[in-house]
């Protein structure tokens, strides 16, 4: 499948290295996009970030941060999120950041 097919449902994004150390106050700033607006929601017992019709979510593993997505969200959409956080994760902490595309064919 070409990657501008995929949505949400196929993909996540691992962020590394997993000892990236963010202070609870600056995770909303540094997790979002800046080129738009969003929208912070807490349901299912996990924080949701919304932009526009769409929404991700991260959750902390040994290897890093993932980040999830909903069904329909464009892989490219994801992508341009994804690349914003990674160039400011890199400026906040100073070490080399590294995103993964992690394919999945679970339902969120």
């Amino acid at each position: 499948m070409y990657r501008t097919e995929l949505t949400g449902k196929d993909f996540e994004f691992l962020i590394t290295p997993g000892n990236i150390e963010i202070k609870p106050e600056d995770f909303d700033t540094l997790m979002t996009p800046d080129y738009t607006s969003w929208k912070k929601e807490s349901k299912k017992d996990r924080i949701w970030y919304q932009v526009g019709k769409d929404e991700f979510s991260y959750s902390r593993e040994p290897r890093g941060i993932r980040m999830s997505f909903n069904r329909t969200m464009r892989f490219e959409k994801a992508r341009k999120i994804v690349e914003e956080v990674e160039v400011k994760l890199k400026a906040y902490t100073g070490i080399e950041i590294e995103v993964l595309v992690v394919y999945t064919e679970n339902d969120q």
